[in-house]
């Protein structure tokens, strides 16, 4: 079975989903999947089901809602989780993968342990089980705040280090669009203003960068009384004086890029060795012994 929590609470066994009943219910089976395998305390239990004008009758309400969970996959004849009335509280008995949440955390510490190419895939796959925002539909706002709000910072953060590893890589131009939006939607979000700025000007287009930098600036005054983090700082002094180190590395597959190819070179030899004058491409390439395998992703001059 797979349970869904990044968005509206779901489970499905294989393609078909289980019918989980009331909000309530949904909410009760959230909270203990976010806990997976750990107690859940009856008193945190009505605390986040009831926020206010709890009835006497909670803890009893509490105990009919789990009973109608264990019922709704037992006629579904799913394995659900197992669900435990452990001391004060209940345990859900269940293999964290199984749940979006837990995946999502997974792969995001693996991505941080691995190569920028291997992280991007794995970010990528991690930010694709969100359906939206956690507990739509079960949770108020406050609740889902309390329950999730690790979990959109999380977000955030994978984001974030997805962008970084983009930019390591060399492929800034192909994110300027969707930082852009970003940006513009959490303007004070510094990090991405950061990914922002370079990327412009990776793009040729420094005014514009500092004119980001600038913007964050005003508003970080003007509402929050606060100045620009030390590394923003310093990375537009670097535009501004166009140091080198903001250079990214080339790397083949965009220094084969067609529209990159000078208009007079003739054939393959010509265009490596136009290529192999650029000291950054130069780097890439040494200790590559068969030069077979380099040139053949460098199409020819005018070739389709």
């Amino acid at each position: 079975m797979k349970f869904q929590i990044l968005g509206s609470v779901e489970a499905w066994a294989g393609r078909k989903q289980i019918n989980l009943g009331s909000r309530k219910q949904r909410l009760v089976l959230a909270v203990l999947l976010l806990e997976a395998n750990r107690l859940v305390s009856m008193d945190r239990l009505v605390d986040l089901v009831w926020e206010h004008n709890v009835p006497a009758s909670a803890r009893a309400s509490i105990q009919t809602l789990v009973s109608r969970l264990r019922a709704a996959f037992r006629q579904a004849g799913a394995a659900g989780p197992e669900i435990v009335n452990q001391g004060a509280g209940y345990v859900a008995h269940i293999d964290p993968l199984a749940i979006d949440a837990h995946r999502f955390t997974g792969l995001v510490g693996a991505a941080g342990a691995a190569d920028d190419e291997r992280a991007v895939d794995l970010l990528d796959e991690a930010l694709a089980l969100w359906h939206g925002e956690p507990l739509a539909g079960v949770a108020s706002p406050d609740v889902a705040e309390r329950l999730c709000s690790h979990l959109r910072e999380g977000r955030w953060v994978a984001l974030e280090d997805r962008m970084d590893a983009h930019l390591r890589l060399g492929s800034g131009r192909r994110l300027l669009a969707e930082l852009t939006g970003l940006v513009a939607e959490h303007p004070l979000r510094q990090r991405l203003v950061g990914q922002l700025m370079l990327a412009l000007y990776r793009d040729g287009r420094s005014s514009t960068a500092l004119d980001v930098y600038r913007t964050l600036r005003t508003r970080l005054a003007g509402e929050l009384g606060l100045d620009p983090a030390p590394e923003l700082v310093q990375l537009e002094s670097a535009i501004l004086r166009a140091d080198a180190s903001l250079a990214p590395v080339t790397r083949i597959e965009e220094a084969a890029d067609p529209r990159l190819i000078p208009t007079d070179v003739g054939d393959r030899a010509a265009l490596l060795r136009s290529l192999l004058a650029d000291e950054s491409v130069l780097l890439m390439l040494s200790g590559t012994r068969d030069i077979d395998r380099v040139t053949a992703v460098i199409p020819r001059a005018g070739a389709a």
